[in-house]
């Protein structure tokens, strides 16, 4: 089945690596059809939007296609009356149109919006009726690259949920914290999987945590900091997240066997502490000692300032590196944020 989400745009690679992290962690086979400006379009199984709906943090909404065409109103409109409107019978419904970033300006959302739902109202008369405040079925446009896609929207996702999970709204709080959102990313991109093992071992507040423990993660963190560890104690209580452990340690030095999917922010921001050690030294000798506990297959999503050679370390320490993502924090700190396999 053709589908296609609709993407916060915030970064321009990182919402469309997250789909497709969730999709691979759950065991979907899809192919990708296309990538446009904050749209990715694949092929794959409905259910694909129930799993991104219930696990993304930078898509908006997952939808199924009716067409695509190019951003031309003739042929959108001969599209339109080639589809069988029948599925909105006895139901409500509106019609939507986004522009991503300026493309086609010689289309207008509100001529598009209205002509479309007139093609429906002629299809199906009097058996289903327009509802534009809360419709039964949402048909969303949305026109982007040149082009224009249609599409019932399954899931439309309400991103206020991770607002209430900032850092600033945590009992514990430390300025080193990620958002909830790029925290829920980190973890996605790891392929954490429900039921999985999933470790974070620089901890720190314990918001990588909170959010595996969300998609249904057992979790395990780990911090050298002991004060970082009774912090990260009372934010998970406080969101009734119930780890398998938390360990006052050193990452180089992990006490486990087998790990399923590892997430990771290591200090070396402003706020961060690496308590005397360089931190080149340190995030190798990590990854040495993530690659003996990490299962075959298993990957881990981990972040560094790109003035460090991140993808020499990974792969010196046996790592096979699946991507590279760059991401400005402010001006004297971009963020290397890579997903390695083990």
């Amino acid at each position: 089945m053709k589908l296609f989400f609709i993407l916060s745009g915030e970064h321009p690679t990182l919402p469309r690596s997250e789909v497709k992290a969730i999709l691979e962690s759950e065991g979907v086979k899809y192919r990708v059809l296309n990538v446009f400006p904050h749209v990715l379009r694949i092929d794959a199984p409905l259910e694909s939007c129930d799993l991104v709906y219930r696990r993304a943090s930078m898509t908006l909404q997952c939808c199924r296609e009716l067409f695509i065409s190019s951003a031309d109103y003739h042929e959108i409109y001969n599209c339109c009356k080639d589809v069988d409107w029948s599925f909105i019978y006895g139901k409500t419904y509106a019609v939507r149109v986004k522009r991503v970033e300026g493309s086609s300006p010689h289309l207008s959302t509100r001529i598009l919006e209205r002509e479309i739902g007139a093609i429906i109202y002629r299809n199906v008369f009097s058996k289903a009726k327009v509802n534009l405040v809360n419709p039964e079925v949402l048909i969303q446009g949305i026109i982007t690259n040149d082009k224009f896609l249609l599409g019932i929207s399954m899931k439309t996702i309400r991103r206020g949920v991770f607002e209430l999970r900032r850092p600033k709204y945590r009992p514990f709080f430390h300025p080193s914290s990620l958002d909830a959102i790029i925290s829920r990313l980190f973890v996605n991109l790891s392929r954490a999987k429900p039921g999985s093992i999933f470790l974070d071992p620089f901890c720190g507040a314990g918001g990588f945590l909170i959010e595996a423990y969300l998609i249904g993660c057992h979790v395990i963190g780990l911090d050298i900091d002991s004060k970082m560890i009774s912090g990260a104690k009372i934010n998970l209580k406080y969101f009734n997240v119930h780890p398998l452990a938390l360990i006052h340690g050193d990452a180089r030095n992990l006490p486990f066997r087998r790990i399923d999917a590892i997430a990771t922010d290591p200090p070396y921001g402003r706020s961060a502490s690496t308590r005397g050690e360089r931190l080149e030294l340190l995030i190798k000798e990590f990854l040495c000692d993530a690659k003996v506990i990490l299962n075959r297959n298993g990957c881990m999503c981990i972040a560094s300032p790109s003035t460090l050679n991140l993808e020499d370390l990974a792969k010196s320490a046996g790592f096979k590196v699946e991507e590279l993502h760059l991401m400005r924090v402010h001006k004297s700190l971009t963020r290397i944020i890579a997903v390695l396999k083990h």
